[in-house]
């Protein structure tokens, strides 16, 4: 089986036969980071998403498609000055992400490649992990408890709308 692993100081590895041999496939050029959370594709094997806990100042989100051999920065939409906690894939649809900064919650609804903000009236507070539990965006937060999206098919709709309606 395939396991990521990211360090405090900015390292990612992966493992495609379950831990026997690891090959480091830190994206290169890497601000001085660590690896808060390295989400794996649900939909596609070799696609994973890294949070980065950047030390610069700005947002940083990183994605591959090829086990690591290639990443992209995927962080256009993030506020500048904001600290990427935690990077995750909805379970439905893979198109569709969630990402949770130091202040605010974002969705992309084209793999990352944009985001706007999900905030709707969650405070401004660190998000420190997302989930999709049942059809439920589950939010938990630094000294504030959990906040529930309840049904995430919303979400999934306006995605799949957006893609019918694009430019072919």
């Amino acid at each position: 089986g395939v396991i990521w692993v990211g360090t405090s100081n900015g390292l990612v590895h992966v493992t495609r036969d379950a831990g026997k041999s690891w090959t480091d496939v830190t994206p290169p050029n890497l601000p001085p980071s660590g690896i808060n959370v390295i989400d794996a594709s649900h939909a596609t094997a070799g696609t994973a998403y890294a949070a980065v806990l950047s030390r610069d100042a700005h947002p940083h989100i990183y994605r591959t498609s090829d086990y690591g051999q290639r990443w992209q920065e995927i962080s256009t939409g993030l506020t500048d000055g904001e600290v990427v906690r935690v990077v995750r894939e909805d379970p439905v649809d893979p198109n569709l992400l969630y990402a949770g900064t130091v202040t605010s919650a974002y969705v992309s609804f084209d793999r990352g490649d944009h985001w706007q903000s999900l905030q709707l009236n969650l405070p401004s507070t660190v998000v420190s992990d997302m989930t999709v539990h049942e059809n439920d965006l589950v939010i938990s937060t630094y000294g504030r408890g959990f906040w529930i999206l309840d049904d995430a098919s919303p979400l999934r709709q306006i995605r799949a709308a957006m893609a019918s309606t694009a430019p072919a």
